[in-house]
């Protein structure tokens, strides 16, 4: 009898399900899922217990090189892309979210205020839109989707600094870039991806 070859190490389903999630995440910042679809599936994917389901639900998404293919897109009419906007909360909560345009260059100011600026729905122009935030006695938070690169940097004075978007996209991979820069004086500013496996009171200051 011939000798058989060596075998194949088992697959672990945790680490299959990590690979989905980051396939999903991966589609998701191409346009190539809806957010709801991206929360959908990802829920799946946890509630997975076999190889085969988890497997499933990126069925439609693989490519023969299991690459991803990114949606085309329309161009945004120039309208709809605002040079400079700002948004000012003075002793008032202020959340912006849902699916909207940030301009090139967005100026912020919060003063003694809690503010959500949540992007995960928001259509981020090419290169680099920066946000130039002043706050004092604040607390700010940024939620950003998967496959957008934050650059963070702020000036800071009896103030703290939380950066989470740590799993940036690679420098020359064309994905749009978030620069986060001003004066923070006894503030806190917060930057999170949003990823449906953390989202509970995540949403919320």
């Amino acid at each position: 009898m011939a000798p058989s070859g060596p075998e194949k190490p088992p697959v672990s389903l945790e680490r299959e399900r990590d690979l989905t999630i980051e396939l999903l995440s991966d589609h998701f910042a191409h346009d190539n899922l809806t957010l709801d679809e991206l929360e959908r599936r990802i829920e799946q994917a946890y509630r997975a217990t076999s190889l085969p389901a988890l497997r499933e639900l990126t069925k439609d998404l693989r490519t023969q090189a299991g690459a991803v293919v990114p949606r085309p897109e329309a161009p945004l009419p120039e309208v709809f892309a605002p040079e400079q906007d700002r948004i000012v909360s003075i002793m008032a909560t202020t959340k912006r979210r849902g699916a909207w345009q940030p301009p090139r260059h967005l100026d912020v100011w919060s003063v003694m205020s809690e503010l959500l600026l949540d992007l995960t729905e928001a259509r981020l122009l090419a290169g680099v839109t920066e946000i130039h935030l002043r706050a004092m006695m604040a607390s700010v938070k940024v939620i950003v989707p998967p496959g957008v690169r934050v650059v963070v940097q702020p000036s800071a004075f009896m103030a703290e600094v939380s950066d989470e978007a740590l799993e940036a996209p690679p420098v020359g991979s064309q994905a749009p870039v978030l620069r986060i820069t001003g004066p923070l004086f006894m503030a806190e500013l917060k930057v999170v991806v949003r990823h449906r496996e953390r989202l509970t009171s995540d949403d919320e200051l």
